[in-house]
């Protein structure tokens, strides 16, 4: 196999990334079933994680009182957050069946005093080779090279998208936060129109993000789009794609000028 930094990985590689994708994708769900079994959230609709890159970690909004869970990588560990703080008895996954993963999220329930008959594992969306039961389980210590790999794509186009909101804001301390869907596992950014402040809910803004994914298979790319909140305008996007998978191909200068330049002229569409 080639060691070239920018060599195309070879098919058993790819399906290790892939594998390694799919473990990750189904870890993420737990978050949002949780979320999703103590908020309301729109029935339809998948769950907005964030992105804590101190932590190296997806991390879901407050679902109970002071209570937030998180996944890190590349170990998919799971823990409970208390007012921001990590808890005892986390979870590695590695050896652990879906089910027993339910079982201890059923106990840290039971013992932080929440009604665990509210929790549910239905999700009102599919993804690829979703697992289930107690015949699969997690191997994070197998694919452990994969995950970091994939831990080093998701912080490469992290600093990348936080650098492109804080460019279009004009402001180096911008608060605007990643935000992972669960669906697709895609990470995006908010970026303002011009003249426009740090967009919200319901604006017209652009949205730049990251899919590692297509159809359950690897094929990093991004996608850059101005959304409208009239059902009759609609969204216009540009497709970013990437040559390779290495961080520096994910999000080095090559990538970020490509993706400047759609933002821009989206914007200027925007004004027009």
């Amino acid at each position: 196999m080639s060691t070239s930094p920018t060599a195309v990985p070879e098919e058993a590689s790819i399906d290790s990334l892939r594998d390694a994708f799919s473990q990750s994708h189904n870890a993420v769900q737990w978050l949002a079933r949780m979320v999703r079994s103590f908020r309301s959230v729109n029935a339809g609709e998948d769950v907005a994680l964030h992105w804590d890159d101190e932590r190296k970690a997806f991390v879901t909004d407050e679902f109970a009182e002071g209570l937030k869970m998180e996944l890190r990588l590349p170990e998919l560990t799971l823990q409970f957050l208390e007012h921001g703080q990590p808890v005892k008895h986390e979870l590695q996954m590695e050896g652990r069946s879906p089910a027993q993963v339910e079982a201890w999220l059923l106990v840290e329930l039971l013992h932080r005093g929440l009604d665990r008959s509210r929790f549910s594992k239905d999700l009102p969306y599919d993804i690829p080779n979703a697992m289930a039961g107690d015949n699969v389980e997690y191997s994070p210590e197998f694919r452990e090279g994969e995950l970091k790999k994939i831990l080093a794509w998701f912080t490469a186009a992290a600093d990348l998208l936080k650098n492109i909101a804080r460019k279009s804001s004009g402001k180096d301390d911008d608060p605007s936060r990643l935000t992972l869907r669960t669906k697709d596992f895609s990470l995006d950014a908010s970026v303002a129109l011009l003249g426009q402040a740090q967009p919200s809910p319901g604006d017209r803004q652009i949205c730049v993000r990251f899919y590692p994914l297509r159809a359950g298979a690897v094929d990093p790319h991004y996608l850059v789009s101005r959304t409208e909140p009239t059902a009759t305008a609609p969204d216009i996007f540009e497709i970013i794609k990437v040559s390779g998978t290495t961080a520096d191909e994910i999000a080095g200068a090559k990538v970020a000028k490509k993706i400047a330049d759609a933002v821009a002229k989206l914007q200027k569409l925007a004004a027009q």
